[in-house]
């Protein structure tokens, strides 16, 4: 969901920094903000004793954390900053107010929540059902297709912007596992890797 950062300052939003690795809310914290990015990367991640898991990552002019602040319940995972990152927060109590005094903005928002349940889906089904492989390439595409090539492209390559540990964390594979599994794509022509990052074709136009 992306509202115009004017109309938030005027519901009493404010400019919040974060650096990376800076946690801006933690699992069982009661939702009092709506966040909204105005530059950087957030992840939303469960954290466990052997290995976290992403749920989601989130950019340039988007915002996350929503549910719990709606439905008043304890977040359920993480928000971490994956770079350096600035957001506008929304006080609960003001964010409603908007929500009731502009419909249009309502509707976006509740059409915004049932994209995110179709990409959550995708990325549960890839994780649930998939092959080691399948789960790499589900959650490289699905991040191809969200981040702006203007920015992760290079040539005709989506270049991934997570290390090896990263995507075992979104696939809930062992990083030993992903290594390996990406030296296999990489043979099978449907991944590459240059000065260690992974590159993947974008679909011919």
């Amino acid at each position: 969901m992306n509202i115009d950062p004017e109309l938030l300052g005027h519901y009493g939003a404010v400019v919040k920094n974060y650096r990376r690795h800076d946690d801006i809310f933690r699992e069982g914290q009661v939702a009092f903000y709506y966040f909204q990015i105005i530059t950087g990367l957030v992840k939303m991640v469960n954290r466990g004793e052997e290995q976290d898991f992403i749920q989601g990552i989130f950019i340039t002019g988007e915002s996350f954390g929503e549910p719990p602040l709606l439905n008043e319940f304890p977040y359920p995972a993480h928000a971490q900053a994956i770079i350096d990152t600035q957001l506008l927060a929304l006080p609960r109590k003001h964010f409603l107010e908007l929500l009731c005094h502009h419909f249009h903005i309502h509707l976006q928002f509740t059409m915004h929540m049932c994209q995110r349940v179709q990409y959550k889906s995708e990325l549960l089904k890839a994780i649930n059902l998939g092959q080691p492989e399948d789960r790499i390439l589900t959650v490289i595409d699905l991040l191809k297709n969200k981040l702006p090539r203007a920015l992760y492209g290079r040539d005709a390559h989506f270049v991934v912007p997570f290390t090896r540990q990263e995507i075992a964390d979104m696939t809930g594979l062992r990083v030993e596992t992903v290594i390996r599994k990406v030296g296999l794509l990489e043979e099978q022509g449907k991944l590459f890797v240059a000065d260690r990052k992974i590159l993947r074709a974008y679909e011919q136009e």
